[in-house]
């Protein structure tokens, strides 16, 4: 079979899903194991809806690649395969109920869907057989299935369908007693019985995920582990998501969840001990052209509390060390606020620092005890003022000092030399400003100001197709926002058009790119 053709079909079996409409979960679920790793429930009649794929746009293109198979199939074939285009119904799957994705320690890329009519399944897969996608239909131990190019078998009874990956002839054996296994299960043997996985489940999004800690990538988990050192049972550690398409945005809510008390305990007792609503007191100090903020509440004292009690900090450091760490923590209070400012390609990237300060404290520490800070050479601290200094080195010079108890710091002297007075127009009359005010923490990447440097615009002049069709996709995006703590996060990808869903706009792109 030509490769244009397979990839025509999967493209209409994506359109086909997305007609559809849905429905609670049946016992299909009961094929989810209970060790699964991770799992990614698909919502497709949402995700349709919000597509747009019955606008006549959609409709026009989805006739153009029916075209287009008719061309390359035996019509005996296509008149199967036009039956399911015209009713996706008639596929044998039941698009109304959520399709689901799962991993577990032994088993990857596995596939379970709920099945409404299993002749027609087997009608499709006739199909699939005579454009030599599939082997024919054959046998199981109490399923029906076929391989789909020794890469995978695809399994079925009359209420699910599972789908489990394998690797060549020899394997096939081993993959058909796992889709057995998997199709017996009962609910107290499967996830089902998992309360992070129905909470995960339950949540609004086109798109609902149930990852163990440790599925994540390993920089990630271990970075996640030693916020909460000195704990066990990690695997009872899951990170539950949902991701939507609103009108304007993209929206994904992440959460940690645990059965275990302790762990819970040590993630509520952090999020409460490092972090404190943002007041946005220092956005008026940065341009509204921000190319990046980062922005956080803190408590200087209540974090050194916590770290006090962390048996690696206390390990790692002499008592001197713990005294001047104690004076540097105990100076911050309430806002900190850091921005990338602008970036050339003469220059060090330009940033800027404001944090509220109680004192001067940790400053004069801070200059005193510079030679104990086994400085390089070339490099020192310098002291220009009362309370102001500059780091200086052979690559770059860092300004910082305290003005009107607030903390500041910058690579640009343009910036020094405008500190404490606020910008116009500021990142305070930003849209985000009234978003993230509240939050424990929140991090912007302004997509509009970046894909507005001129560096980025010559890069993408040099940069062929590729480069172009990225900024133009990056044209329809204002930034990206992100708010939460240690135990919730969420992001959100802002759109210019605000009154269309976002979904329906990247299809919209995807469309045209494709001269659809």
């Amino acid at each position: 079979m030509k490769k244009g053709l397979f990839l025509h079909l999967s493209v209409l079996a994506i359109l086909i899903a997305f007609i559809s409409s849905c429905s609670k979960t049946t016992e299909y679920t009961n094929a989810i194991p209970a060790d699964a790793t991770s799992v990614v429930a698909l919502n497709l009649k949402s995700l349709g809806e919000k597509a747009g794929i019955g606008d006549k746009e959609n409709k026009e293109a989805l006739q153009k690649l029916t075209d287009v198979l008719k061309n390359e199939m035996n019509a005996a074939t296509f008149q199967q395969l036009e039956t399911v285009l015209k009713d996706p119904n008639k596929a044998g799957i039941d698009l109304k109920s959520p399709v689901y994705l799962f991993n577990t320690p032994n088993m990857k890329a596995a596939l379970v869907a709920k099945v409404s009519n299993e002749d027609d399944l087997e009608n499709l897969l006739q199909v699939t057989e005579k454009e030599q996608i599939s082997s024919a239909v054959a046998e199981g131990d109490g399923y029906r299935y076929a391989t789909l190019s020794n890469q995978a078998i695809l399994a079925f009874t009359p209420s699910a369908l599972v789908m489990v990956s394998y690797s060549g002839e020899a394997q096939l054996e081993n993959a058909k007693g796992q889709v057995s296994n998997l199709l017996k299960q009962t609910a107290e043997q499967s996830i089902a019985n998992s309360e992070g996985f129905k909470k995960a489940m339950k949540k609004n999004g086109e798109i609902n995920v149930f990852i163990a800690l440790n599925e994540l990538s390993n920089s990630y988990a271990q970075m996640m582990k030693q916020r909460l050192p000195n704990s066990e049972n990690w695997e009872e550690m899951f990170l539950l998501g949902s991701l939507s398409f609103e009108k304007g945005e993209i929206n994904f809510e992440a959460e940690w969840y645990t059965n275990n008390d302790e762990l819970r305990k040590k993630l509520e007792q952090q999020a409460k001990a490092t972090t404190r609503p943002i007041q946005n007191n220092l956005l008026k100090y940065f341009p509204q052209s921000s190319l990046a903020l980062f922005s956080m509440g803190i408590n200087g004292e209540e974090v050194f509390k916590y770290l006090q009690e962390n048996e690696d900090f206390q390990k790692s450091i002499s008592m001197k060390q713990f005294n001047d760490l104690k004076v540097f923590f105990d100076a911050f209070q309430n806002d900190i606020t850091i921005g990338l400012i602008n970036v050339t390609m003469q220059n060090a990237p330009a940033f800027l620092a404001y944090a509220e300060a109680k004192n001067n404290d940790m400053l004069k520490a801070l200059y005193e005890k510079k030679n104990e800070l086994g400085l390089q050479r070339g490099t020192d601290i310098i002291r220009l003022n009362e309370n102001e200094y500059v780091y200086k080195s052979r690559k770059l010079n860092v300004f910082f000092g305290i003005k009107d108890k607030t903390f500041y710091a910058t690579n640009d002297e343009l910036l020094y030399k405008s500190i404490g007075k606020a910008s116009d127009p500021s990142a305070a009359k930003a849209e985000y400003a009234s978003e993230i005010k509240g939050k424990n923490m929140a991090f912007i990447i302004n997509i509009e100001s970046i894909c507005s440097l001129p560096v980025v615009k010559m890069l993408a002049q040099f940069g062929g197709q590729q480069a172009a069709s990225a900024l133009s996709l990056c044209d329809n995006l204002t930034y990206l926002e992100v708010t939460g703590d240690i135990q919730k996060a969420n992001f959100s990808l802002k759109m210019k058009n605000k009154e269309v869903n976002s979904l329906k706009q990247i299809v919209n792109f995807a469309r045209q790119f494709a001269g659809m």
